[in-house]
């Protein structure tokens, strides 16, 4: 039996093979998606080993005597209400090159294909006679596959027919009967519009589609190109101009016809230059307008109850959304990422403190804005830069972008981009990076934008719109979206933060430096480098290597940094014992601040409980290590002044944190006790519940002791 799906294809009386699949242009991007019709037959060649839904395995392709590893997904697509089947390899760059190189013809057309198109949203694919292929037989191991490459090494012609879409309004009828179209060659100024002039740029075998009072009633294809003709005295009714260009095409009648209100949304998103469709999605006065390959393709998977002629099926008809569909990460795989990203990192010859690494993460997964402070020197830009290059984004791919900030910057213009005195849209640094990263064929990877020296202007004038728009986050199709950074009128199109990029933004606390306001503070995490060891010599020899541990070569995809929850009921069904008791211990810590009015709300609240919820998933840390980290991040930042609230405070706090309670706070208060003795004697027992925030603490006690003013940036 031979069964066919889209791309894909398999004749049964073959041995072994599981299937056979058209090169297109997801082979040399990503990988494949597996029809359902192959479910069955990939299930049999893995020995019935099932994956569980929305999880993944690691698989081996054999080609001619090599092996490539790659990823067999199985996601739970819920907005089309079934699950589907892919083959991921997305970052493996080696077996991607190989394709390329092997399947040379194609890559070439479908790279000049996609360089004209105005857009790559539909599939493109390359005539059949010319088709190359790529076969997976089994073997006697489940996920591991043989492949034969049916490669041509005859060059593809690009002599594909031109698409065209006329506006005919009342002559629709008229112009049908008599199988041509006919445009004036001048207006009543003696002008020549441009959908008009377009008329000579018609070719024999050219497509067109036909719109006529609100609906596309039929599709033509052009048997003679346009030659000067005089008006045909069937349109003698028409008050046009005598002499024009005329050009014959076979009519067929699209029944039903498909509205304009159906599909002008989608085509929309094209923008198609000098296109039919205009911003309010109705149609641009004119007659004939240049169109795509992909505007066609998108109008037939709009229309899938309305049969088209043979001569328009250039492209396969198929929901491209499968595509981008991001592979969900198990905990596990991600743990095994986190300790891979260290093994770079150490690799590289950097070292940073115990689970600093892992709190950098789980600061990222909670929140897509992190703070690193410290003392210049200490490696701050350095462990952004590592930590973005071990999962596959670097600034020569365009993944990594470091952006210094200047003392002058006031307003979001140095980052977004502004308008020049002609009016011209200049984009900023940001923008592009923005830009980039929202490509379809982009978002499963992460990007990352590091703010140097982040406050040497004030971070309020320049970075609040975009933390307010961070705080517009929220699921739309499976997917997290914000309101607009970028509109349609400055770049093309709207451009929001796309929850794959992660900004990252290093300060130095010191006199040429500006504070940071509670508005940022309850975004961001702050993770302080003070604490130096200069004898640190760990990675800076060849033998601290350990090639056990070695990063892998597939990385992960932006899910492993994007956030899992956006409100706090987004867990709490799952984690609902983690949730109280992080909020109980929230509850005492508020007690304490209210004093001095720098008690937190529910964004910190929620914050905090993610990254403890991350934190539990990954086995990362202790709850009490995890909990450390969130007092000395999101809450010791809010503490500063000079009076003797402030001190009385710090002092309950470091109560708290030496053993979780605050009841027995009052004798440290009124010095009848010595907090730092007792600190430093449970710190010599290992007895102290939350060390890190104690230490701090200690050191803010010292300051307002010495100085007369403390706050947690300076030490």
């Amino acid at each position: 039996m031979i069964k066919k799906n889209r791309s894909w294809w398999k004749d049964d009386t073959i041995p072994n093979l599981i299937g056979r699949k058209q090169i297109d242009w997801s082979i040399f991007e990503y990988g494949t998606h597996i029809p359902m019709d192959f479910h069955e037959d990939f299930d049999t060649a893995n020995q019935n080993i099932e994956i569980p839904l929305g999880q993944s395995k690691k698989a081996l392709l054999t080609i001619e005597g090599s092996q490539f590893e790659c990823n067999l997904s199985r996601i739970n697509q819920k907005k089309q209400l079934r699950e589907a089947l892919q083959i991921r390899y997305d970052s493996n760059t080696e077996l991607k090159d190989y394709m390329i190189a092997k399947f040379r013809s194609t890559y070439n057309y479908l790279f000049h294909k996609r360089s004209q198109a105005a857009s790559t949203k539909n599939p493109i694919t390359v005539p059949e006679q010319f088709a190359e292929y790529v076969e997976f037989y089994a073997t006697d191991q489940p996920f591991v596959y043989e492949l034969k490459l049916i490669t041509n090494d005859v060059p593809i012609p690009e002599n594909q027919p031109a698409i065209w879409w006329v506006c005919q309004g009342t002559s629709f009828s008229v112009q049908k009967q008599e199988s041509v179209l006919w445009a004036p060659l001048k207006d009543s100024s003696g002008k020549t519009p441009h959908h008009w002039e377009t008329m000579k740029d018609v070719r024999v075998n050219d497509i067109v589609l036909h719109y006529s009072n609100g609906a596309l009633r039929a599709v033509s294809q052009v048997q003679e190109a346009a030659v000067e003709q005089p008006k045909p005295q069937s349109l003698s009714d028409q008050q046009w101009d005598e002499q024009g260009r005329l050009v014959v095409t076979e009519y067929h009648e699209l029944n039903p016809p498909i509205q304009l209100t159906a599909i002008s949304q989608d085509l929309l998103q094209l923008h198609i230059t000098k296109g039919p469709i205009n911003r309010k999605g109705g149609v641009n006065q004119g007659y004939l307008f240049p169109f795509t390959l992909q505007g066609l393709s998108v109008i037939q998977n709009k229309s899938k109850d309305t049969p088209w002629p043979e001569f328009t099926l250039l492209s396969e008809v198929e929901d491209v959304e499968q595509e981008v569909e991001l592979v969900t990460l198990t905990d596990e795989e991600t743990s095994a990422h986190i300790q891979s990203v260290k093994s770079y990192i150490q690799q590289q010859g950097f070292t940073y403190p115990d689970l600093m690494i892992e709190n950098f993460y789980l600061s990222l997964k909670t929140k897509p804005f992190v703070i690193l402070a410290g003392i210049s020197g200490t490696g701050k830009t350095k462990l952004v830069q590592k930590f973005a290059e071990a999962l596959g984004a670097t600034e020569a791919n365009g993944r990594f972008t470091l952006i210094p900030v200047r003392p002058d910057w006031s307003d979001p213009s140095d980052l977004i981009g502004y308008k020049d005195l002609s009016g011209t849209f200049r984009r900023g640094k940001l923008t592009y990076a923005l830009e980039e990263a929202s490509a379809q064929e982009n978002q499963q990877k992460p990007y990352f934008v590091c703010l140097d020296e982040m406050n040497l202007a004030r971070v309020e004038h320049y970075f609040s719109d975009l933390l307010s728009i961070l705080e517009t986050q929220r699921w739309q199709e499976e997917r997290i979206v914000t309101d607009t950074v970028v509109g349609e009128e400055q770049v093309g199109r709207n451009i929001g933060i796309p929850e794959n990029v992660f900004f990252i933004g290093t300060v130095n606390m010191d006199e040429t430096t500006h504070p940071f306001s509670k508005k940022v503070l309850d975004r961001a995490n702050t993770i302080e480098f003070n604490y130096i060891e200069l004898d640190n010599f760990i990675g800076l020899e060849e033998a601290a290597v350990t090639p056990e541990v070695e990063i892998e070569s597939l990385y992960p995809t932006a899910r492993f940094l994007t956030s899992n929850y956006l409100q706090l009921k987004d867990a709490y069904a799952e984690y609902k014992d983690l949730i109280h008791d992080t909020v109980n211990q929230l509850v005492k810590i508020n007690t304490i601040l209210e004093s001095i009015h720098a008690h937190v709300g529910f964004r910190v609240r929620d914050s905090i409980c993610f990254y403890l919820i991350y934190n539990e998933r990954y086995s990362l840390m202790t709850v009490e290590e995890a909990m450390d980290f969130q007092i000395l991040q999101k809450i010791l930042p809010r503490i500063q002044g000079n009076h003797s609230g402030v001190k009385k405070v710090i002092i309950e706090l470091l109560v708290f944190s030496l053993n979780g309670f605050t009841s027995n706070s009052k004798a440290y208060v009124e010095g009848e006790r010595d907090i730092e003795q007792e600190w430093k004697k449970l710190r010599k027992e290992n007895n102290v519940k939350y060390p890190q925030t104690a230490q701090k603490l200690i050191y803010m006690l010292r300051r307002l002791d010495h100085d007369g003013f403390t706050s947690f940036w300076v030490s």
